[in-house]
């Protein structure tokens, strides 16, 4: 029996089970788009290079995916609740987020989590507003004084696209100057004429401001008007 014990005990210690290995850790790959203005919300995907698992249910036909993961960007923990297959993830980010570069962070619910650094931006978010304008003349160059408000309206060195309307339908479009300490003006020319002018116009993020409505007024118009 003594010579038994050292034998069971062996056997007893190699039968035990060994610690399950830990999962793998994974990557975040990128994210897309890499940036949204302070006031805007906005749909990212998120790419790892790893898949999620699915507990099928055949009774009813579903499926519910295990360990979603979860998006942190600065306060914001975003849950990454819709897969689209290759390993992208979508979820919203939500308005609000400080202006800055921020580290992205992903963590999935077995506690693996991954971080891909200084990869999304918050911009400020810019309102405009344009001067009021006067009726003009066919043919004759005027200005149009744009304004840019915000956060960072002053140090905003973008341009923007004016649109000309005449009743309500664009007749000219083209880029504008640089901003400078908040505002920018441009010369434009008007070669139509009719009682309902405006000037519009739109930045890259999508943000619109528009004038008041103007009249263009013919050159003979004005030449006759002179001679009376």
């Amino acid at each position: 029996m003594k010579k038994l014990l050292p034998m069971l005990l062996a056997l007893l210690c190699a039968c035990e089970a060994e610690p399950p290995a830990p999962p793998p850790s994974f990557h975040i790959l990128s994210i897309s788009p890499t940036e949204q203005s302070a006031l805007e919300a906005k749909d990212v995907i998120v790419e790892l290079d790893v898949e999620p698992r699915f507990l099928v249910d055949f009774n009813t036909r579903s499926a519910r995916m295990l360990e979603k993961p979860e998006l942190r960007i600065g306060t914001w923990t975003v849950p990454l609740a819709r897969y689209l297959g290759r390993g992208q993830f979508q979820g919203t980010v939500p308005p609000g987020l400080d202006v800055d570069t921020y580290d992205v962070q992903v963590s999935l619910g077995d506690g693996r989590e991954a971080t891909l650094t200084q990869a999304y931006t918050v911009t400020p978010y810019l309102s405009y507003w344009i001067e009021s304008i006067g009726d003009q003349l066919q043919g004759k160059p005027f200005a149009v004084t744009i304004h840019a408000g915000g956060p960072s309206a002053e140090r905003f060195t973008g341009t923007v696209t004016i649109v000309i309307y005449q009743d309500g339908s664009p007749i000219l479009s083209i880029p504008s100057n640089p901003f400078s300490e908040g505002l920018v003006r441009q010369e434009i020319t008007i070669d139509a004429v009719g009682n309902t002018f405006n000037v519009g116009m739109v930045d890259e993020k999508g943000s619109t401001a528009s004038s008041n409505s103007f009249r263009v007024l013919s050159k003979k118009l004005k030449l006759e008007s002179h001679e009376h």
